[in-house]
């Protein structure tokens, strides 16, 4: 099996989505396990629940072991139910070096709705630059968040 490390050291300059509960998410779920097999050929042979989980794993290891929060901003909730919120890391690991993450994602519970995209990056400014892109389209859609970090 291939490690977390390798995985995200192949995923490493790229933008990845997926996505359930909308009529898109086949789709985009499609796009982001075809994407990873061709990135990662160990997860090729896997089924794409599987190759999903084993990536979305690997992220959550390098945020919760890798990384330290520099940016962050939630959307205020509607609804107990609904989450909205986009962080930057800066994240560390010797086989890697110094690296950036970061994840935007949106998840309604009610409607089952799930929206889940990370970028991960070697370019500081390309990661806070994202992080700023999304505020500003919260901000053009009048969407109430607050900044944490």
């Amino acid at each position: 099996m291939v490690s977390f490390i390798d995985i995200l050291r192949k995923l490493m300059e790229g933008t990845y989505s997926t996505m359930t509960g909308s009529p898109d998410a086949p789709e985009t779920f499609r796009e982001f396990v075809e994407e990873i097999k061709v990135k990662v050929p160990e997860l090729r042979d896997k089924d794409d629940w599987e190759v999903e989980n084993t990536v979305l794993e690997a992220i959550d290891y390098a945020r919760h072991k890798l990384c330290s929060q520099i940016k962050k901003a939630e959307v205020v909730p509607a609804t107990p139910d609904y989450y909205g919120g986009i962080t930057v890391y800066t994240c560390y690991h010797p086989d890697i070096g110094r690296f950036y993450l970061v994840i935007d994602e949106e998840e309604d519970a009610s409607s089952g709705y799930a929206h889940y995209s990370f970028t991960i990056t070697k370019n500081r400014r390309k990661a806070l630059r994202e992080y700023e892109e999304r505020i500003k389209a919260w901000k053009e859609e009048e969407v109430e968040f607050e900044e944490t970090i």
